[in-house]
């Protein structure tokens, strides 16, 4: 009779420790998706705040503060530095509605009003201002589909998103440019909606 005791004994044991299994790997994958975003959330943050703030203080041994020369006065005639197209794109949609979002624009045929580019090179990310207020924050920014956004802009040409998906990782996005197409991959995309 013994015997009859340790089989239910075992099937318990073992349901109890596949149970524990699973538990863990939820909470590990849990743990790693919140990871993730609040990575993102901390490269956003790092990414659109001012500047101005890591700067030290300019000091020059042997002279007082009010001796340098103004800063604000370089000779730069031109209305002073170029804003970074990511000044003020505060704040920005959760990245895991970013995807819906664009599905609405794209649903609505929201036309885009204005692309801004930073670096001149690949690398650097380009804004596209749409007609409702919002804006979408591309990552890397590809020179070739911006400047033939923005050509087709200056051409009074309808410049419109088509379609997006997310595929590996990044992102795919396809505008309408009149009659053409032009399409586009970032490795990120954020979303700033109209205030």
């Amino acid at each position: 009779m013994p015997n009859a005791y340790i089989v239910p004994v075992l099937l318990t044991a073992a349901c109890a420790v596949a149970v524990t299994t699973v538990v863990r790997r939820l909470s590990r994958r849990r743990r790693a998706g919140a990871t993730a975003e609040i990575w993102d959330q901390a490269f956003v943050d790092h990414l659109f705040r001012s500047r101005d703030a890591e700067r030290p203080p300019l000091t020059v041994p042997g002279l007082g503060r009010n001796d340098l020369p103004d800063p604000g006065d370089s000779g730069d005639h031109d209305g002073g530095r170029r804003p970074h197209p990511s000044e003020n794109l505060t704040p920005l949609l959760p990245t895991h509605l970013t995807g819906g979002y664009l599905t609405g624009l794209v649903a609505g045929g929201t036309p885009i009003t204005r692309v801004r580019t930073g670096s001149p090179g690949g690398g650097g990310l380009d804004v596209l201002d749409f007609a409702d207020g919002s804006s979408l924050v591309v990552m890397p920014g590809d020179p070739e589909a911006a400047s033939l956004i923005d050509v087709a802009l200056s051409l009074g040409r309808p410049v419109r998103l088509l379609g997006t998906s997310e595929v590996g990782g990044g992102w795919t996005l396809t505008f309408g440019l009149d009659e053409d197409t032009t399409y586009a991959l970032a490795d990120r995309l954020y979303v700033r909606p109209p205030a």
